[in-house]
């Protein structure tokens, strides 16, 4: 199912060395939590982790407890059919409403016709929330 909802992602930094995904990785899984959607690339000499979990709160008590410098903030997660144009799609409505898209990443089905997550920051994300609600409740978004 075709969706667009608010979440938090924990914007995480550490040194850039190799191990570093390893390591990280290892604590939250160590730890029950689950992984939805990461973005993880190199900054100067740090790493960035984009991450969203099943569980926010539990991370971001580990991550004090062990020293990561860390930020949580409010994203927009989409859930796509994976066919061709639908982020083209996505984006150009996003343009006609003024609405600039700062980053975003996401994950890929496996298979045409299973569902994709892109997640994205905007220069107005409630905007950007009601709009792609009102596109995706169209009766032929999803061709």
């Amino acid at each position: 199912m075709e969706k667009v909802i608010r979440k938090n992602e924990l914007k995480v930094l550490t040194k850039d060395r190799v191990g570093a995904i390893a390591e990280l990785s290892k604590m939250i899984s160590e730890k029950g939590v689950n992984i939805e959607d990461i973005c993880v690339y190199t900054l100067g000499g740090d790493v960035a982790f984009y991450i969203v979990t099943d569980d926010n709160k539990k991370l971001s008590g580990i991550l004090s407890k062990k020293g990561y410098r860390f930020e949580e903030r409010q994203v927009v997660m989409l859930s796509l059919e994976n066919r061709p144009g639908a982020l083209q799609e996505v984006a150009d409505k996003l343009k006609q409403e003024n609405i600039d898209i700062k980053y975003l990443y996401g994950t890929t089905a496996s298979c045409k016709g299973e569902n994709t997550t892109i997640i994205f920051s905007s220069s107005d994300d409630e905007k950007a929330i009601e709009v792609l609600k009102f596109v995706l409740s169209l009766s032929d978004w999803a061709r």
